[in-house]
């Protein structure tokens, strides 16, 4: 069948660029601004999407341009146990470099974009924090999504929100762009592109929210629901990319009281917040480890304080509140909670997201192991928090340029896009089926009992089986009435296949590395040193390998200049 009869609309770009958050947005803007025709897929509105939909009130990573290799090697050594949240140890490590020594670079980029990045005294705000693996600098984004996309319009992009990419278009080994659904209309569309940019963050719908909430509605995660459902991660590994560090998972804790007091604001500027345990004893490490030991003395439930910060400090947070979460002045105010002085309670240690070191593997120019095929922000193996996100996404706008003069025009194959097309409409002829909240959460439950933080052989082969029983049994079933729902059935797709590469990758690493816990494996395996964990498909069978991370490609006295 010819294409125009299988697509109710088709449409040609140089670049594909899917997901409008923080990355995507300057990633099209710049891409465009160099003299390329750039389509922006969103699945929600791009005015709001993505992690950074409702504000942030930071910006990490700043460094002044020309960091040397030497000060970038002895700045991630400093990690320690906690490498995977700077992803040094996770990541390609001249790609690394390259977004570090770049930081201010990207402020001015930016600003350029019309991102404000100063304040009222016309002054940047740089602190001595360290969030995440990197000095951070204080913004005032509350408005920044609407911002990027007003620069991501004014430049020329064609912006199609409401749109979920389906599935990625192959030929020949490459990518040649991709499948999609309006999320309101039903419209099947085909995106023909020389370049496809995955900006689709990362994934955290495989565990239960840090905030559980009840019934069907269980989304209150920390980064924007929408955009945490491994959209970029399923896609490209179905398509033939390398995922890498799937087994890594984000060790976190939570506060009750979260809804008054914005995580984020837990340690800033070098000044540390008190960790207490319910009878006042203040402890410093909060590792997993730790927390178990201290439990295990009957010394919880632990707590949080501010009170030991000063005045001025305080003000500073509330001006991140207006930035994430103005209304937690009158949630505070209602439920009578003194920010200054309360203890708010810390949820229980356990892994709550696969963020930072999981990701779609990508080298210095953000370009997967798929030709065609380019990954920035969250979703990248490594690459992980805003000034991560942002400048990968102005970084490769300055690549593709060269990349689209030399790829050939994209050659579709109909028989794909007509067995894509089937796949992601089947759920609108389903009736009496599964919604897919119901087996979203089935998943989580699976993830949260038999993966988890601490993980072991027989708890993962059960978590294994569960999963292939419900992709057997339940995902045919999945039904959706009208486009929106199909939306959220596509997502499950994602979040199913995430889930299984998770747990066979917890399964192929028999170590404690990092955020990897085996207790039947507690000690770090010698012999794998700090080789990576490698997924693909080859001729669609999995593939799980060990390989050594790619050596610094620069020598030590590198100064990066741009």
């Amino acid at each position: 069948m010819a294409l125009e009869q299988i697509a109710d609309r088709i449409v040609e770009t140089d670049v594909l660029v899917v997901g409008g958050g923080i990355a995507g947005c300057p990633a099209a803007a710049r891409a465009a601004q160099n003299g390329l025709k750039v389509t922006l897929a969103e699945k929600a509105k791009t005015d709001r999407s993505g992690s950074a939909a409702a504000g942030i009130d930071h910006f990490c990573g700043i460094y002044e341009r020309g960091m040397t290799v030497k000060e970038f090697t002895e700045l991630t050594a400093g990690y320690g146990p906690q490498a995977y949240y700077g992803g040094a140890d996770f990541s390609d490590l001249t790609r690394l470099y390259k977004q570090y020594a770049n930081g201010m670079w990207g402020v001015e980029e930016l600003e350029k974009l019309g991102v404000p990045m100063r304040w009222g005294d016309g002054k940047l705000r740089p602190t001595k924090d360290y969030h995440w693996g990197g000095p951070m600098m204080r913004v005032h984004w509350r408005d920044v999504k609407p911002i990027m996309a007003k620069a991501a319009r004014k430049a020329g992009v064609n912006v199609l929100e409401r749109t979920m990419i389906i599935d990625l278009l192959t030929s020949k080994g490459a990518v040649v762009g991709a499948t999609a659904i309006d999320t309101r209309t039903g419209e099947f569309v085909v995106i023909k592109a020389k370049a496809t940019v995955l900006a689709t963050a990362a994934c955290s719908r495989v565990y239960t929210p840090e905030t559980p909430m009840p019934g069907k509605y269980k989304f209150r995660y920390h980064w924007c629901p929408a955009s945490v459902s491994g959209d970029g991660w399923a896609m490209a590994y179905r398509a033939g990319a390398e995922l890498a560090n799937l087994e890594q998972g984000g060790r976190g804790y939570r506060f009750r009281d979260d809804l008054v007091l914005s995580f984020g604001n837990n340690g800033n500027e070098g000044i540390s917040a008190q960790r207490l345990t319910w009878d006042g004893e203040e402890f410093v490490d909060q590792s997993a480890q730790r927390l178990t030991a201290l439990e295990r003395q009957g010394k919880d439930p632990f707590y949080f304080s501010l009170a030991n910060l000063p005045e001025d400090f305080h003000k500073r947070i509330e001006v991140a509140y207006v930035d994430e979460r103005l209304l937690s002045f009158k949630i505070a105010e209602d439920r009578g909670f003194n920010l200054r002085s309360h203890w708010y309670e810390m949820m229980d240690s356990r892994p709550n997201q696969l963020h930072t070191a999981p990701g779609i593997w990508s080298d210095v120019d953000f370009k997967t192991t798929l030709n065609g095929l380019h990954a920035i922000g969250d979703c990248v193996a490594g690459c992980h928090d805003v000034a991560n996100g942002s400048i990968s996404g102005l970084l490769i706008a300055d690549v593709l340029p060269t990349f689209v003069s030399k790829a050939p025009e994209p050659v579709i194959d109909e028989a794909q896009v007509e067995s894509q097309k089937e796949t992601a409409r089947a759920p609108l002829s389903v009736k009496d089926g599964t919604e897919p909240i119901e087996l979203e959460m089935a998943i989580r439950y699976i993830c949260d009992r038999y993966v988890g933080l601490y993980k072991g052989e027989g708890r993962l082969r059960e978590g294994l089986r569960r999963i292939s029983s419900l992709r057997r049994e339940f995902l045919p079933k999945l039904e959706a009435s009208n486009p929106h729902e199909l939306m959220r059935a596509l997502e499950i797709r994602n979040i199913m296949d995430v889930a299984e590469l998770h747990i066979k990758a917890s399964l192929e690493r028999k170590e404690t590395w990092s955020g990897h816990i085996r207790l039947d494996y507690p000690e770090k395996d010698p012999s794998l040193g700090k080789k990576l964990l490698y997924q693909r498909l080859d001729d669609g069978k999995p593939v799980l390998e060990f390989r050594e991370r790619p050596p610094m490609a620069l020598p030590d006295d590198h100064k990066e200049e741009r």
